[in-house]
């Protein structure tokens, strides 16, 4: 037999060492970028909904609907619409939610909770979770309603509860509701991050009530739109 060609031993070739060292570092360097990039999870859903356009509105059109429905009621002054990170919320304040200590849905809050029926709330094939937030001024419960609610704590969740009653009767699917309450813990103006950051205290709390028309904001109702999961 005659000797092997050496030209023909095993093993890989020379470069392929050096590709795979490339390549190995360009993966560390996408990882290191998508570790230090900060998702937005309302953009992440909507790309996410993308082909799920024929079926219900994403969130950014939901914000957009929400927009017009405060134009056309002329409550730019009482509403606004927004973004955190449980999705798109729409904000009514006021004394056109509540009288102080009270949680009897006033006449321009059900106006505004029937436009939010018709035109979002009840999209069939729509099932993504609705969270109702009740909030309150920092006055402290007195009489007889202290007798039924002894704090802002169950003052602001039943206002949630007699919302979410509301909705429920007007056709909204119950499982995608959820109520809660955050007494004055959380004022009108005060961020996601600032209240997860451990940024609100009491003395911000008072500041943020420091007159009538402030507290008269912070009386409110949220209602945010979450993401498909």
């Amino acid at each position: 037999m005659g000797k092997k060609n050496k030209k023909d031993g095993g093993g890989l070739p020379g470069w392929f060492a050096t590709y795979s060292d490339m390549m190995t570092l360009l993966f560390a360097f996408f990882v290191l970028l998508f570790s230090l990039s900060t998702l937005d999870p309302v953009k992440l859903a909507e790309f996410a909904e993308g082909d799920k356009k024929g079926e219900s509105k994403d969130l950014g059109e939901i914000k957009k609907e929400f927009e017009k429905m405060i134009e056309e009621l002329n409550m730019d002054s009482t509403a606004t619409v927004s973004q955190d990170p449980r999705g798109i919320a729409l904000e009514i304040d006021g004394d056109i939610c509540f009288e102080s200590s009270q949680v009897e849905l006033q006449p321009k809050l059900k106006e505004v909770l029937d436009r939010a029926i018709q035109d979002v709330l009840t999209e069939e094939g729509d099932l993504r979770p609705i969270l109702i937030e009740g909030h309150t001024d920092n006055d402290l419960m007195r009489g007889k309603m202290a007798n039924k609610y002894p704090s802002n704590w169950e003052l602001s969740t039943a206002r949630a509860s007699e919302v979410v009653k509301y909705l429920i009767d007007k056709g909204v699917n119950f499982t995608r509701l959820s109520p809660s309450g955050y007494a004055d813990t959380w004022p009108v103006g005060v961020t996601w991050n600032q209240r997860r950051g451990g940024d609100v205290d009491r003395a911000l709390i008072d500041s943020m009530n420091g007159t009538r028309d402030l507290k008269r904001k912070n009386r409110r109702i949220k209602i945010i739109i979450g993401p498909n999961y």
